[in-house]
């Protein structure tokens, strides 16, 4: 029986794609004076901003990472959405006495911040952000982390998420993993075998009734 349900947030509950290609593209073309294709950004989706910014930038990683937050922030309010029905699910999880949580590759202060924009901080007992942790997605220190604060088991949860790494982490703590498929579904999330897609957040009920 599923008595815990935790989200990744980027690209499974907020629709933050625009704002993190437009935040990549500004310090593409101020440090290597040109844009990327959007495909060779998504790539890195799921990773931390650090390890992306060390692998992709010779340049100091302070500047570069200060400039990418400077842009991010101040066009924040305008592109970070939540993806339509995705507070309706979490409303009605919680009204249904679902334990729930977030794991996010996201610094804590965003995180929140998304959270807050849309009034649903209050519905989850663990928020794990990317500072909170030595290790990251795909490890799964983070997601068990969320679920030590829950205090659930890990065969009563699901991991729902959008990324590799999401699934990987998932596999890696021993929790039933959930691919969003509004997230594109290509060979690398396939072969990641995760336990159930899904097309629309109503299906999450659906996967809840089928585990018993």
């Amino acid at each position: 029986m599923i008595r815990n349900v935790i989200f990744d947030l980027d690209g499974t509950l907020a629709n933050s794609e625009e704002l993190i290609i437009n935040s990549f593209q500004h310090i593409y073309r101020t440090f290597k004076g040109h844009e990327v294709s959007k495909n060779h950004i998504k790539k890195t989706f799921g990773e931390i901003l650090e390890k992306v910014i060390r692998t992709e930038f010779d340049e100091d990683y302070q500047v570069v990472v200060n400039a990418y937050r400077e842009f991010h922030y101040k066009h924040f309010d305008r592109y970070m959405k939540l993806y339509d029905g995705a507070k309706d699910i979490i409303e009605e999880l919680y009204m249904n006495n679902y334990t729930l949580g977030i794991v996010t590759s996201r610094l804590g202060n965003t995180a929140m911040k998304i959270l807050d924009m849309y009034d649903i901080t209050q519905y989850f007992t663990s928020i794990i952000t990317a500072d909170m942790c030595v290790n990251h997605k795909p490890h799964p220190g983070p997601l068990l982390k969320c679920l030590d604060e829950i205090g659930g088991e890990k065969s009563e949860t699901i991991f729902i998420g959008d990324t590799v790494y999401d699934l990987e982490c998932a596999k890696n703590a021993g929790i039933r993993s959930v691919l969003v498929s509004w997230s594109e579904l290509d060979t690398e999330l396939l072969t990641a075998k995760p336990d159930f897609i899904i097309n629309q957040y109503s299906d999450i009920n659906d996967i809840i009734s089928a585990i018993k």
